[in-house]
């Protein structure tokens, strides 16, 4: 399993915006995903802060959602930028590439469960 945690700093003014965003992000990964185990987003209170857990069951899958929902994330990072970007799990050389230019952190599995 590869798990991400993103999150989000919202512009003032731009929670309904961001919130419909992600629910085409939702609409996208749940019609054409079925190996996306995870997507949930969270708003903060305050609207200004939000996010994005994701799970998903290997590279493959990972890489396919990057390609689904790339082109829509522009637009989204544009009124909420990514304030933090952690991946957990042992993910292949395509996966690290592809999150090259997003800052994201990465985090290798060496022990624990889950039930």
């Amino acid at each position: 399993m590869i798990f991400f945690h993103i999150e989000f700093s919202i512009i003032d003014g731009m929670a309904d915006a961001f919130k419909a965003m992600a629910d085409d992000f939702i609409g996208i990964t749940y019609s054409k995903e079925p190996d996306t185990v995870i997507y949930e987003w969270y708003v903060g209170d305050d609207d200004k802060h939000a996010v994005l857990r994701e799970g998903f069951c290997c590279s493959e899958a990972l890489l396919e959602h990057l390609g689904n929902v790339g082109p829509l994330l522009p637009p989204l990072v544009k009124i909420a930028p990514i304030t933090r970007l952690e991946v957990f799990g042992n993910v292949s050389d395509g996966v690290r590439s592809a999150l090259a230019g997003l800052g994201a952190s990465h985090f290798q599995h060496f022990g624990g469960f889950t039930r």
